[in-house]
């Protein structure tokens, strides 16, 4: 059980990558400019600033970013997806509220990692049983998740999958060559005095 919230941000391999990050409050951990960063974001009652942090930082930038939460204990999930500072897909779960109460876009090649476990791609579900998948299912049912599985796309079978713990999310981040554990910079909410005198 836990909490979570971050972005994940193209850099564009550009030299002034952290110099506008650093902008948006943002400190690296590491001042190296790979691929894509994870910026881990304080944790607060503010579960969406990760979201508005990717919008702004792929406007910025003209690049891609993912910004997300997730909530284990309460199973409630969010991801969205920008290109340019515009949204290009949005996927919202909560378990209280019915399930995927927005599924928004089109699908991203991401999407392959937040639904589905690649270790154990080749294996069937009766050899293991996927962490996203429903515990009891019809074998058709069994047969549609499979399928969709070998075309890497869930926008069938999204009744049948329900996110209950932060590895969708962390496999999200190995997708990009990230480690979920090791993030590359944090984001912290400026304190209202601050804020004032920026």
């Amino acid at each position: 059980m836990g909490s979570w919230v971050a972005a994940i941000v193209e850099t564009g391999g550009r030299a002034d990558f952290w110099d506008v990050a650093r902008r948006q409050d943002v400190k690296p951990v590491d001042e190296g400019v790979p691929a894509h960063v994870l910026i881990e974001c304080e944790l607060g009652w503010d579960f969406t600033a990760s979201l508005r942090l990717a919008e702004t930082l792929s406007r910025a930038l003209a690049t891609s970013a993912i910004g997300f939460y997730g909530q284990s204990s309460a199973d409630c999930y969010e991801i969205c997806g920008y290109s340019s500072g515009e949204r290009v897909r949005r996927l919202a779960y909560s378990r209280d509220e019915g399930g995927w109460l927005h599924v928004e876009g089109t699908p991203q090649p991401w999407e392959r990692a937040f639904f589905f476990d690649g270790k154990f791609a080749t294996s069937s579900v009766a050899e293991h049983w996927p962490d996203m998948l429903d515990d009891e299912l019809s074998d058709q049912d069994i047969r549609r998740y499979e399928s969709a599985r070998r075309a890497g796309d869930a926008s069938a079978i999204l009744d049948l999958l329900h996110p209950s713990s932060l590895a969708p999310l962390h496999r999200v981040c190995a997708h990009f060559g990230l480690r979920a554990e090791a993030p590359t910079a944090r984001w912290k909410k400026r304190s209202w005095w601050a804020r004032l005198f920026r």
